[in-house]
């Protein structure tokens, strides 16, 4: 049995902190789009548009679109449990369960991850595991708002499993995808991943669309929308597994940790949500978490 190696703080951080603040953009942007549209709509305009961005940008950097099918088919794979899957979980899995028990079912996934780095042979350290542990509880006393109350009520243990095992789902993404980012680069794998992945998922929203007001739909709600699929999906997936092939899946997916606490300050800053001082020591805690996974 072995642990994983050290990697020293620098651009894979760098990467994942990046990813950390446009996901905790994302929250609060998505929810007023989801305000009108169904979430398996609205994850098929994200993830189909955020991949032909991607692929725009292979044109645009002179990258070769072309892919022979056995490199195709891997990646389609990674697709289809990365977009379509996890998506589909997150989609119904929300709807049957309250948002911020979601979020924190959702923050479980560093512990799988973790998981399956030591199925892998790379099992965390002692260290590690304490950081993982610590961010966790405080991560769920910042969505939960505070220590002495529950306010995690509602939903059905149905969407509670969809959310658990939506959050399995993305660890193993995140732990498949590392060695085809190393073979082929993040913008290769993330491009065709993510292209497949949202063709299926649009082909599962095809019935949904008619159904949609799109004339809710405001031009602030597709900046919204627009966002969502430039930076949220198409660059913030490519920086994600580029920082996961830099430092393992167990250091980086300590990092989606921050994503709730960035999400909160931006609800509190654009939206006027409340926050409380329970939730900004919360918050630091989670940090030093992040911080002791990191260098353990």
């Amino acid at each position: 049995m072995r642990t994983e190696n050290k990697v020293a703080f620098g651009r894979g951080d760098a990467l994942l902190i990046g990813v950390t603040v446009i996901w905790g953009v994302n929250f609060p942007v998505a929810k007023q789009v989801l305000g009108v549209l169904d979430p398996v709509a609205f994850s098929s305009i994200r993830y189909l548009s955020g991949a032909l961005v991607l692929l725009a940008v292979m044109a645009i950097r002179g990258n070769s679109l072309r892919i022979s099918w056995a490199e195709f088919w891997p990646l389609a794979g990674l697709g289809f449990l990365g977009i379509t899957i996890f998506q589909g979980l997150w989609a119904y899995g929300l709807d049957l369960t309250t948002a911020p028990k979601a979020a924190i079912l959702v923050s479980t996934a560093p512990v799988f991850g973790a998981l399956l780095a030591g199925f892998q042979g790379n099992w965390p350290s002692l260290r590690a595991w304490a950081g993982i542990i610590v961010s966790l509880a405080a991560v769920s006393v910042v969505i939960n708002g505070s220590i002495t109350e529950f306010n995690l009520g509602g939903g059905t243990i149905w969407g509670d499993l969809l959310m658990m095992a939506g959050s399995a789902v993305w660890a193993v993404y995140s732990g498949l995808a590392g060695k085809p980012v190393q073979k082929y680069g993040a913008l290769k794998v993330m491009a065709w991943g993510m292209l497949s992945g949202a063709l299926v998922l649009t082909l599962i929203a095809l019935p949904i669309f008619p159904n949609q007001p799109w004339a809710q739909m405001t031009p602030a709600l597709w900046t919204g929308t627009a966002f969502s699929a430039a930076l949220a999906a198409a660059l913030a997936f490519v920086m994600w597994y580029a920082g996961v092939a830099i430092l393992g899946v167990t250091r980086a997916m300590v990092y989606s940790y921050l994503i709730p606490v960035f999400a909160i300050i931006v609800s509190v800053v654009a939206f006027g949500a409340d926050f409380n001082m329970v939730q900004v020591v919360a918050s630091v805690v989670v940090l030093a978490g992040v911080q002791l996974t990191r260098s353990g």
